[in-house]
Parts: structure tokens; C-alpha cells; sequence
């Protein structure tokens, strides 16, 4: 049986001179890994440009509970993006974000509330209009949320320090080298209050937003099983970071 649903394309690898293994993010069956035909070839119904990274799809695919390389046998983008692939700046956040989808989601059943706010974290993306040299920052913040570590706490006078290990704020230097110092803590919090429509608003520099970012990432590393170094970060350094 053919099932029709949305997807957000997390990674593909050639397979073979006419098809791709993909991973696809979808709304209904949540991260699978699936098979397509897609060749550059100008006859084929499905061209290899389609797979874009966070490209916005629908699929339809059989699913099975036997079979583990189901196969995709049609694939459309759903709401192609209009500015991302033509700003450096958001096509280098797209870049850096699909590696930390890729690591954080597991493979997993569909879980609608992460599917949608991906989804809709994307659009924002694409269509915004202010700077977004901060979107990335929040993005893993408030990602955090739907996979079950969101930061415990609030900053103030007497928990001034974020423990990245235990994922809360305290009045204390905890005995590992893993925390945020006062400053940081206090930028880390006000993005946690703040919404996607005033983050342009929020003031820091390349290096505070530097050592927020490496911060996040060590906060998943702890937090995620394997989830790995972040290669994208060093590219996203020299463009924005």
C-alpha cells in the first residue's frame, strides 16, 4: 500500500548510477531511510537537484513494518525556497542546522510537533527579512525542547551560571568544565525568552556568538548518544559564527 506524506530531506548518497539512499524526516512515519531513482539525466522524472539539504518534500512511499529500505516512488518539493539558495548567509545556517538535525533525530516514529517546527523554523528562515546572524543560536535552543533536554531554571543574581551538564541554571562553578560563565549565561537566557521575531534585536559579537554556538554543540554532545563533532561549524565560523 502507497502512503502519501510531507518530508524534510536530512541526507542522501549515491546508491548507484540511477538511484540515492535518502533519509527523510517525514510527518507521518517520522526519520526512515529510503530508496529513489533520481538521475541528472534530462528524462528522468525525478532529477539528483532535488535533494537539497532541508529541502521541503512529499513523498509517496509503501511502509511496511518488514522492510527497512522502503522505496520512494514519487518525490515533489513541496514549498521550494525562494531566498536561502541565493543568501550566503541563511544557505550557510541551512548547511550547518541539516548536520545538527542529522546527528540529534534518531531514528524514531513520527513525532508531529518536531516535524512542524522544523518545518516552520525553515519558512521563518527563508523568508526573513531582518538579520539572521542569530537564527542558528536559537534554532538549537528551542530544538532542545522537542528532544526532552530544554535548559531547566532561570538566569538571575543567584543562578548565574548554566551547567551545560546538567542543563540548568545554578549559583555555583560546578566542579567540571562544562558550564556557562555569567555573561554567557545571561545571553544564553535571553535568547531562551525570546521569540524567532526578535532575536535580530538581540546584541552580541562574533566571539560571544562563537562561544555560544560551541557551547550548544557540547551541550548536545552530552546530552545525545554519539552525537559527534559538528564539521559544518568551521564553515559557518568563517561566514557568520
Amino acid at each position: 500500500m502507497l502512503f502519501k506524506t510531507s518530508g524534510i530531506l536530512l541526507h542522501s548518497v549515491k546508491y548507484s548510477d540511477t538511484s540515492l539512499i535518502v533519509k527523510i524526516f517525514s510527518s507521518d512515519f517520522g526519520l526512515k531511510s529510503y530508496i529513489v531513482n533520481a538521475s541528472r539525466n534530462k528524462k528522468s522524472k525525478i532529477k539528483a537537484s532535488l535533494f537539497q539539504p532541508l529541502a521541503l518534500v512529499e513523498i509517496i512511499v509503501s511502509n511496511t513494518e518488514k522492510a527497512k529500505l522502503e522505496r520512494i516512488s514519487e518525490i515533489n518539493i513541496i514549498t521550494p525556497y525562494t531566498n536561502i539558495p541565493y543568501n550566503i548567509i541563511k544557505s550557510t545556517i541551512t548547511l550547518f542546522l541539516n548536520e545538527i538535525l542529522y546527528r540529534a533525530i534518531k531514528e524514531q516514529q513520527n513525532d508531529i510537533n518536531l516535524f512542524e517546527f522544523i518545518k516552520n523554523s525553515l519558512l521563518l528562515l527563508d523568508l526573513k527579512q531582518e538579520n539572521c546572524s542569530n537564527f542558528h543560536v536559537f534554532f538549537m535552543i528551542q530544538l532542545s525542547r522537542y528532544l526532552g533536554f530544554f535548559p531547566e531554571g532561570s538566569y538571575s543574581i543567584s543562578s548565574s551560571i548554566f551547567d551545560l551538564q546538567e542543563g540548568r541554571f545554578i549559583n555555583h562553578i560546578p566542579n567540571h568544565p562544562f558550564y556557562l560563565n555569567e555573561m554567557l549565561s545571561n545571553l544564553f537566557y535571553q535568547f531562551i525568552t525570546s521569540e524567532y521575531n526578535s532575536i535580530h534585536k538581540l546584541k552580541l559579537d562574533k566571539m560571544q556568538r562563537k562561544a555560544l554556538l560551541k557551547a550548544l554543540i557540547k551541550f548536545y554532545q552530552l546530552h545525545i548518544a554519539s552525537f559527534g563533532e559538528i564539521k559544518s561549524f568551521e564553515i559557518l565560523e568563517e561566514i557568520i559564527a
